[in-house]
């Protein structure tokens, strides 16, 4: 039924070409780049123009994709919340292939942490997906990962098993060997060393067989992991070897790669060998280093409390509008009878609907203030922190907490400042902006970098000075203006003067 609307409307057809453009050259160039991007815009902008929700829903969850596809969950987090906002009030039959937009809303809210959202959208998609399928195999097999980190093993292991039984079925090795995996750590866990090694060996034939060299090397590990539990740390050592040897030429595995040196340290400490230790932890302190180690696990750290605030909003918004769905349902059978109390009633829901959409507004300009925050201490946590940075980091700071200074100014002026005036949270933004003291002490030691032993010298010279002195002192040798200082110190301007 949705081809055939598709088919009478050239715009919407437009749509679906540009979001398959985009999807097609990102997969074949296999980086973010302008000409996917450029598709994806096109593809948005008509669906837009359309109206049509399920189309909309559709591009939406596409663009979400190419950008979790590369790993930028900050990027596509707002679309996907949004799918998240309007999927289950769109019938399946109106929805552009609904069982992987919920596939796909599964993925991302597994990976962010929220398992259960995540297991709400799986079953879905596992309820619309076609059995036997590729598709249906990844998601039991996604549904039982979620059910092992809410610490569900019972069904965890029946949906693997499911998982297992279709693999086999459709003859699809890669998907089998990823679940043997599975049900190799469940076993390890379990201190089932028999088993969990009957498990990966499966895992690494089956991936050989497919040719996934990266799910044979994640096999390899495990079977790294349950050899040391079994105590043949030389099986173990030797594997660990041979596998950090091919990692080393794929750059893209270094997580990989660390986790091989942490195996290998583990069995350093057990050999009691200290030369040893001492080249692996050197390796490892370079590895992280020179990557990006860590920085996901802040990403999504973030992410994760972005999606729960936009989650509760969502919440609350669903709430809201069925307790005055309701309402207005039974009222307009009272109307007919009563048409005054109707018109009291019509009034009332309108008020609460203009209240609400002023505290949606609200609740939008501090999401965007926050994010924009974020997004600042994450630029300052990839930099190299140096003087220059830290300078660029507090202009920019600046700027942001200006803009923050006049838009509650704006507010306080507006509709919207009974809401300021009881949640404060735009207050509170502000107030998150002054550097902690952790933030200090980083900035204390960039600067120290810059200017050797000016801090002591000053504590030596003037030894009365207050550590607030001293910061203004250091900020005012960077050239910050006493507006700027005083901002970042979050003391008044009359403070500073």
């Amino acid at each position: 039924m949705r081809q055939r609307a598709l088919k009478g409307d050239v715009v919407k057809q437009k749509v679906v070409y540009y979001a398959l453009m985009g999807r097609g050259t990102s997969r074949k160039i296999e980086q973010i780049n302008t000409i996917s991007t450029a598709y994806y815009k096109k593809a948005r902008d008509l669906a837009t123009q359309s109206e049509d929700e399920a189309l909309g829903l559709w591009v939406q969850i596409e663009l979400a994709n190419y950008y979790y596809r590369f790993n930028l969950l900050e990027k596509c987090l707002p679309y996907l919340m949004n799918a998240s906002f309007k999927i289950d009030d769109i019938r399946y039959d109106d929805q552009i292939i609904p069982e992987e937009s919920y596939r796909s809303l599964g993925f991302f809210f597994c990976t962010i942490g929220e398992y259960k959202d995540a297991i709400h959208y799986l079953k879905e998609a596992a309820f619309l997906a076609r059995d036997p399928s590729e598709l249906k195999t990844s998601i039991l097999d996604n549904l039982a990962l979620c059910h092992l980190h809410e610490k569900d093993t019972t069904v965890a292991l029946a949906y693997l098993n499911d998982a297992k039984t279709m693999a086999l079925q459709i003859d699809a090795k890669a998907r089998l060997a990823r679940v043997n995996g599975m049900l190799a750590m469940v076993n390890l866990g379990k201190g089932e060393l028999d088993s969990a090694l009957h498990y990966v060996d499966q895992d690494v034939m089956l991936s050989e067989e497919s040719g996934d060299k990266t799910n044979q090397q994640y096999a390899e590990i495990i079977n790294a992991k349950v050899l040391m539990a079994k105590g043949d740390m030389h099986a173990a050592e030797f594997l660990l070897d041979k596998l950090g040897e091919e990692l080393k030429s794929n750059p893209s595995r270094t997580d990989f790669l660390i986790e091989v040196e942490q195996l290998r340290l583990k069995i350093a400490e057990h050999k009691r060998d200290s030369e040893m230790e001492l080249a692996i932890r050197r390796n490892l302190g370079m590895l992280k280093d020179s990557t990006i180690y860590g920085e996901d696990a802040q990403v999504i750290q973030r992410a994760r409390v972005l999606a729960a605030k936009e989650r509760y909003l969502n919440e609350a918004s669903i709430t809201n509008l069925k307790v005055q769905q309701g309402r207005f349902a039974r009222n307009m059978y009272i109307v007919v009878l009563v048409l005054g109390i109707g018109i009291l009633i019509i009034a009332y829901i309108d008020f609460r609907r203009k209240m609400f959409a002023r505290y949606h507004r609200y609740e939008k300009k501090v999401l965007a203030y926050r994010l924009e925050k974020t997004l600042l201490d994450q630029k300052l946590e990839q930099a190299h922190k140096t003087l220059a940075d830290y300078l660029r980091f507090l202009t920019d700071k600046n700027r942001q907490i200006e803009s923050l200074q006049r838009e509650i100014v704006r507010i306080n002026k507006s509709t919207l400042a009974e809401i300021e005036e009881k949640n404060g949270k735009l207050k509170q933004v502000l107030q998150s902006h002054i550097l902690t003291e952790d933030g200090w002490q980083n900035f204390n030691m960039t600067f120290d970098e810059a200017y050797p032993n000016y801090y002591n010298q000053l504590k030596k010279w003037i030894p009365e000075l207050t550590e607030n002195n001293i910061r203004f002192i250091m900020l005012q040798k960077l050239g910050l203006t006493a507006a700027e200082t005083a901002n970042v110190l979050g003391i008044s301007l009359e403070a500073i003067k």
